[in-house]
């Protein structure tokens, strides 16, 4: 056999043959990569987002919850920059400082009490871009950095998680962003 009819007709080899059907070790993969975003979490924190995973449907995770926490805090932050359009600011007069957003959206006022730890969280690229407008947002106004903004994003999702319970079955995260859209804005 020469060299040429073995590139013609090339046979699969048979080393990757086998390893075709076998499945892969780790964590499955996503359809949009996600990247690492580092914020200080303190443990209550940590417990709260062990707590809001418990109350997810199939189909979503824990790893899915900075990326529903980001999408309801930037879709409740273009609420009240739509609120204000039509005047020069981004955020309405009466909220002077970052606990009154906390008051402003019925949430539980943020405990000093507890060292925050580094961790990373991952999000998609999207959710990535999204927190740094929205931390960009915050941080202009009240001197907020990205843990902070994270928090209060934990904070919305676990008030959106027991107003508006996700429907039992099988539901995607894609479905969740856009319902969360829907509902704010």
């Amino acid at each position: 056999m020469s060299d040429s009819s073995k590139k013609g007709g090339q046979r699969p080899s048979t080393m990757a043959a086998l390893l075709e059907d076998k499945p892969k070790r780790g964590r499955p993969p996503h359809n949009v990569s996600r990247q690492n975003v580092y914020v200080a979490l303190s443990k209550e924190q940590k417990q709260g987002m062990s707590e809001l995973a418990a109350l997810l449907p199939k189909g979503l995770a824990r790893a899915d919850l900075p990326d529903m926490s980001i999408t309801i805090l930037s879709a409740r932050l273009e609420s009240l920059r739509r609120d204000v359009a039509d005047r020069n600011r981004e955020i309405p007069e009466g909220v002077t400082d970052f606990i009154s957003l906390y008051l402003l959206w019925d949430l539980a006022l943020p405990s000093d009490e507890g060292t925050a730890k580094w961790t990373s969280i991952r999000v998609s690229p999207q959710q990535a871009i999204e927190l740094g407008r929205v931390y960009g947002t915050l941080n202009a106004a009240f001197g907020v950095n990205r843990s902070e903004a994270f928090g209060l994003g934990l904070e919305l999702l676990g008030q959106y998680l027991s107003t508006y319970p996700l429907p039992e079955g099988k539901v995607t995260l894609a479905e969740v962003r856009k319902e969360i859209k829907r509902i704010y804005l």
